[in-house]
C-alpha cells in the first residue's frame, strides 16, 4: 500500500493525467460529461481514482450552483443502503448522508449532505471547517447540528450550531463558565450531544498547571485537561461539569510523554483526550478517552468512575479472548440501552503509534454492570495503582470474582480494504435497515455493513485514498439520518444559450420530485406571461438540465412536490444571455495546497542542491572535506535530514485550522445570499 501512496504523490507531482488518457478500466459516472454526479465503478477501477487520476480531490461542478463538493467514488452499492423510511415515498424527506470533508486539498470545506447515491443535497461553504455534522432532536424538532471553529491538531475552540429545516441558525451553544465571574469556555470539536431532557453535552479542553512528579518527575508541569459539561439549551444553565484529572491518574495514560512536553504551558501534556459523550437513562455519562484507550461510565451524581471498558483498569472479564477490550485510540463510543451494547470505533492506533493491522467498528455487549460496580476514587493515585487480578495476554485485568461484569464482542466491522485510521471515525447502528454505518475518519471513506453478518453492502471513498498518509482530505464522522430540508432561498436557474438549455438546482431542498419549465414568448408592459412547456422532468440528482424552445424569451422553473404542487419558482432568466451564478462565499484558508506544494518543492530543491554541493566538495577535496570542513558537512547533512523530515508525512495527523467567522458576519452573508438568489439575472 505504501508504494501506491508514493506513486500517487509522484502522479500529482508531475501533473494530473488528462481525462482523455483514461484507461479502458476507468470508472463510469452518472453524469461524466458534466461531472455532476458520483463515480460508479468497481474496486479495481478505484485504483485509478485513489491514485489521483482525476485529481487529488475530484469535484462536482454545476451551472446553477456556486460551490463544488467532493465527487465520491462508489465501489459497492446495495439497495439496502438507499432504503427510505417509507416504500411508497409518502414520508417527507429521506435518509441522507452527512459529512464534512476538510484538509489541505479541500479548498472550500463545508458541512455537506449527500443522498445515498452520492448526489449532492446541500452544502454551505460560508461555514468553512465544520465537524460532527449530524441531525439531532430538540423539543420534538429535527436540527442540523455541528461544531465550527479553529483547531490545533489536538482539540478545537469554537461553538456549536443548531440549524432548522430552513438552514437558519436557531441556537448557538458553548460551555458555561466554571464559576461565577469567569469567562465562558470555548467548545471542543469532538462531541456535541443533545439529550432527551433538552440539554446539551459538550467536550472541553483546558490548559492548566499540574504536578507531574508521579510517573514523570516534573514538579511544575502542565496538562491539557479534558472536561465535559451538560448545559440547558434554553437557558444556558450549567447542569453538570466533570474534569478528567479529578478521577483519572495522569500516569495511567497510554500516550507517551514526548520530549519537552509537560514542562511548559505551550507544550502541555494531553493525557486523557476526551472524544465522545453520551448519557444513560439513569443519568450517568459515557465518556471515551482516546489516550486512556478506555470507555468509562461516569456517575451523574458524584462524577466517580462506575466502570471502565479497556485501558489499564478495565472492569470487565473479556469472554471474547480479549477482542472486546483491547481497543487503542478509540473514538465515538455510544451506549445502546435496549441491547446493553456499546458501539465503538477502534482506531487501533493513535498519532503515529500503530497497535493493530487495521481499524474496526465494534459492538460490545456488557453484562453485570450496576451501581455496585462503582470504583472508589477517593484517592485516585492509590486506587489506580491497585490491581485486583492478574493481567491476561490481551492486557485486561482478570478477576476471580464470579460476579465480575463481562464484555462480549457481538460483531466487528472491518473495511474491505482493511483501512487503518490513525484518528477520528464513527459508528452508527441503523435499525430501520438493520445495517451499521462506519466512517473511517482520517481515511476519507465510509462503509455500510449488514448488522448481523458484518458484510459490506456499500463502500464509498469521499476523496482519493492514495493521499491518506498526507492528511490532505479527511472526514471526522459520517452519519445517516432522515432529514427534511425546506430552504428559504429560491431554486437557482442558469441559462446556457449555446446549449439551448437551462440548468436548475435548489440547495438543501429535499421535497422536490419534479421540475416544470415555464416560458414567456412575449412581454406585456414589461411583465412576462409564463406558461408551462412540456411535461415535468423528474428530479434525478442535484442539478437538472431542461431543453429550452427557440420561441422562449424568458424562462423560469417551478419546483414540484410529490403531489405536483408548486413549492417555489426560480427567478426568471433571459434565454439570450448566459446566467452567471456567483461563487458561494468561503473563509480564506490558513494554508493552501499551492503554498504547501511550493514549500515541498523548495525544500526538495534545497536538499538536492546541498547534496550536489556535498558530492562536489567530496570529489574535489576527497578526504580533506572531512577534516577541513566538518562543520560544513554537518550542516549539509542536517539540512538534508530536515528536508526529509519535512517532505515525509509529518503533517499527516494535523487538522487544518481555519479562521472562525463571527455570527454577525454569518447573518450578513446569509442575508445577502438570499437577497441575491431572489434577484433576476
Amino acid at each position: 500500500m505504501q508504494s501506491r501512496w508514493w506513486l500517487a504523490l509522484l502522479m500529482q507531482t508531475i501533473g494530473q493525467v488528462p481525462l482523455s488518457a483514461a484507461s479502458p478500466s476507468s470508472p463510469s459516472s452518472s453524469s461524466s460529461s458534466s461531472a455532476t454526479g458520483p463515480f460508479l465503478g468497481t474496486p479495481d477501477d478505484a485504483f485509478w481514482y485513489d491514485l489521483g487520476w482525476y485529481g487529488v480531490r475530484p469535484l462536482q461542478h454545476f451551472a446553477s450552483f456556486g460551490a463544488s463538493p467532493s465527487r465520491p467514488y462508489f465501489l459497492l452499492h446495495d439497495e439496502r443502503c438507499s432504503a427510505k423510511k417509507s416504500i411508497d415515498d409518502t414520508t417527507e424527506g429521506e435518509d441522507l448522508i452527512f459529512v464534512a470533508p476538510r484538509g489541505l486539498s479541500v479548498g472550500t470545506p463545508a458541512p455537506t449532505i449527500y443522498d445515498t447515491r452520492g448526489n449532492l443535497v446541500w452544502m454551505d461553504t460560508q461555514w468553512g471547517q465544520a465537524m460532527g455534522v449530524t441531525v439531532q432532536q430538540y423539543r420534538g424538532e429535527d436540527f442540523l447540528t455541528f461544531w465550527h471553529g479553529t483547531d490545533n491538531g489536538t482539540f478545537g475552540e469554537g461553538k456549536y450550531y443548531m440549524l432548522n429545516s430552513s438552514y437558519d441558525v436557531v441556537h448557538t451553544m458553548q460551555p458555561a463558565p466554571l464559576s461565577p465571574g469567569e469567562e465562558p469556555l470555548l467548545g471542543d470539536l469532538h462531541d456535541f450531544v443533545i439529550t432527551d431532557e433538552g440539554t446539551a453535552l459538550m467536550t472541553i479542553y483546558q490548559k492548566r498547571p499540574y504536578d507531574l512528579t508521579a510517573g514523570y518527575g516534573i514538579k511544575s508541569g502542565w496538562i491539557f485537561d479534558s472536561l465535559f459539561q451538560e448545559v440547558d439549551i434554553a437557558t444556558g444553565k450549567l447542569i453538570f461539569s466533570w474534569r478528567a484529572s479529578d478521577h483519572f491518574a495522569i500516569h495511567d495514560t497510554l500516550a507517551p510523554l514526548k520530549r519537552g512536553f509537560g514542562r511548559r504551558s505551550d507544550k502541555a501534556f494531553d493525557f486523557f483526550h476526551i472524544n465522545s459523550l453520551g448519557k444513560t437513562s439513569t443519568g450517568d455519562y459515557i465518556v471515551s478517552s482516546r489516550y486512556m484507550c478506555a470507555v468509562a461510565c461516569i456517575s451523574g451524581s458524584t462524577g466517580a468512575v462506575l466502570w471502565q471498558l479497556g485501558g489499564r483498569h478495565n472492569s470487565f472479564a473479556d469472554i471474547s479472548s480479549g477482542e472486546a477490550t483491547n481497543m487503542h485510540g478509540q473514538h465515538h463510543a455510544v451506549w445502546h440501552e435496549d441491547t446493553q451494547e456499546l458501539t465503538v470505533f477502534d482506531n487501533g492506533a493513535f498519532d503515529k503509534l500503530t497497535m493493530a493491522a487495521h481499524s474496526r467498528a465494534l459492538r460490545v455487549r456488557l453484562t453485570g454492570i450496576g451501581g455496585d460496580n462503582e470504583i472508589d476514587d477517593e484517592d485516585v493515585d492509590e486506587s489506580h495503582d491497585k490491581t485486583d487480578g492478574k493481567n491476561n495476554e490481551s492486557g485486561e485485568e482478570e478477576d476471580d470474582d464470579d460476579d465480575q461484569p463481562t464484555a462480549e464482542l457481538v460483531q466487528a466491522y472491518v473495511s474491505p480494504e482493511s483501512l487503518r485510521a490513525p484518528s477520528q471515525g464513527s459508528v452508527q447502528i441503523l435499525d430501520a435497515t438493520d445495517t451499521v454505518l462506519v466512517g473511517w475518519g482520517h481515511v476519507p471513506a465510509y462503509t455500510e455493513f449488514s448488522a448481523d453478518e458484518g458484510k459490506p453492502l456499500c463502500n464509498v471513498h469521499l476523496c482519493p485514498l492514495g493521499f491518506t498518509w498526507l492528511g490532505w482530505c479527511k472526514n471526522y464522522r459520517v452519519f445517516k439520518h432522515h432529514w427534511v430540508g425546506r430552504p428559504s432561498t429560491l431554486p437557482s436557474a442558469a441559462m446556457r444559450p449555446d446549449k439551448k438549455a437551462v440548468y436548475v438546482s435548489w440547495n438543501g431542498a429535499t421535497e422536490v420530485r419534479h421540475w416544470q419549465l415555464e416560458i414567456a414568448t412575449i412581454m406585456t408592459g414589461g411583465d412576462a406571461q409564463f406558461t408551462k412547456h412540456g411535461n415535468p422532468v423528474e428530479k434525478d440528482g442535484f442539478e437538472a438540465r431542461l431543453a429550452v424552445p427557440s420561441e422562449a424569451k424568458r424562462v423560469r422553473i417551478a419546483a414540484l412536490d410529490v403531489n405536483g404542487l408548486v413549492l417555489a419558482y426560480s427567478a426568471a432568466v433571459s434565454t439570450s444571455e448566459k446566467t452567471v451564478v456567483p461563487v458561494m462565499y468561503s473563509p480564506p484558508l490558513k494554508e493552501t495546497m499551492r503554498q504547501v506544494v511550493f514549500q515541498y518543492a523548495a525544500f526538495i530543491s534545497l536538499g538536492i542542491a546541498g547534496a550536489v554541493v556535498l558530492v562536489y566538495l567530496a570529489v574535489r577535496h576527497r578526504v580533506a572535506i572531512l577534516t577541513r570542513a566538518r562543520k560544513v558537512t554537518a550542516l549539509v547533512i542536517t539540512a538534508v535530514i530536515a528536508v526529509a523530515a519535512r517532505v515525509l508525512p509529518s503533517r499527516a495527523y494535523k487538522y487544518e485550522a481555519l479562521p472562525t467567522t463571527t455570527m454577525s458576519g454569518m447573518t450578513e452573508l446569509r442575508t445577502g445570499e438570499r437577497q441575491g438568489s431572489r434577484q433576476e439575472v
